[in-house]
């Protein structure tokens, strides 16, 4: 049973197990906020991705509840309760996002500055001074945080979060030069197109394709200051983390994970389930499956 005690949230181990499709072995405890297998405390939830070795002291885990891996229950009598399931990670994960995090509110904020042309699904949040250029969709259950500019005729999936101060489809950086060597604009009009449950996150660029769109696929997630420049293609579940730069016209595979500040020179095409490491400069394509790292990049061995 749910139910707020002393403005505290109180769930029992039984509704998170429900939640997560575990196996609750012990007490049916109420908990009240989270922890960790280091920190742990009384009405705590934490997991465990292994059950700990011979001659740790588990008296610390009394009256806490812990996710752990299936067949790793073991129950002694000082033991609060666990949680058996596949992925206790994940499983935390699942727990935080029903019972402990904040929940968009679905509206609209009076700051914000949304085109009369922009089609809004059910939903869906845009937080303050949010500003969505004309022709735009965006489908339900998205969030836009504060201060995201959207440009023209971007399209955003179901269940994406577009994180503060980022700012998708507006032009790329397209240069030409003229007869007497002047530098002019090439206007880009491809615009951007989001699948679902993507997370952009803080103060990324997105930029708009030249003709066609930049595109990013669905459950891809992007960390904070990321740069993912025009005529891009970004495969399903690739991570982007901190200061990843995504050069003009880069085709990046499914599963793909970028590291801090690596940097991927244009046009180059990286394969699927690629591991690019921390500070990589990568100026050739990547085969699949492989772990690169250095500068320039080369392939140091097989991604498992």
């Amino acid at each position: 049973m749910t139910g707020p005690i002393n403005g505290k949230t109180i769930i029992c181990a039984a509704d998170i197990a429900r939640i997560v499709h575990g196996v609750l072995v012990g007490e049916d405890i109420s908990v009240t906020g989270v922890c960790t297998l280091a920190n742990p405390r009384p009405g705590g939830l934490g997991f465990m991705k292994a059950w700990p070795g011979e001659g740790t002291d588990l008296s610390v885990l009394r009256d806490t509840v812990f996710l752990v891996p299936r067949s790793e229950g073991r129950q002694v009598p000082w033991l609060g309760s666990v949680i058996e399931v596949d992925n206790p990670r994940r499983s935390f994960a699942d727990a935080l996002a029903a019972f402990f995090s904040g929940k968009p509110s679905g509206r609209i904020a009076a700051t914000a500055r949304v085109h009369a042309t922009t089609t809004i699904g059910s939903g869906v949040t845009i937080g303050e001074y949010c500003v969505i250029a004309e022709g735009c969709r965006i489908a339900e259950g998205t969030e836009l945080r504060h201060h995201v500019v959207i440009g023209r005729n971007v399209v955003i999936g179901r269940n994406c979060l577009v994180k503060s101060n980022s700012v998708i489809g507006e032009e790329g950086f397209g240069i030409v030069q003229d007869a007497a060597g002047n530098n002019h604009r090439i206007p880009h009009v491809g615009s951007v197109v989001i699948g679902d449950n993507v997370e952009i996150g803080a103060l990324n660029t997105v930029c708009s394709g030249t003709v066609e769109p930049t595109t990013i696929g669905d459950f891809v997630k992007t960390d904070d200051h990321v740069h993912i420049a025009h005529n891009c293609s970004i495969g399903t579940n690739g991570i982007l983390t901190a200061c990843a730069e995504v050069s003009g016209s880069v085709t990046v595979g499914e599963r793909v994970w970028l590291g801090p500040n690596c940097s991927v020179m244009n046009g180059i095409k990286i394969g699927d389930n690629v591991l690019i490491g921390l500070g990589a400069v990568v100026t050739k394509p990547c085969e699949p499956n492989g772990v690169y790292g250095g500068s320039p990049a080369k392939r140091l061995r097989e991604r498992c």
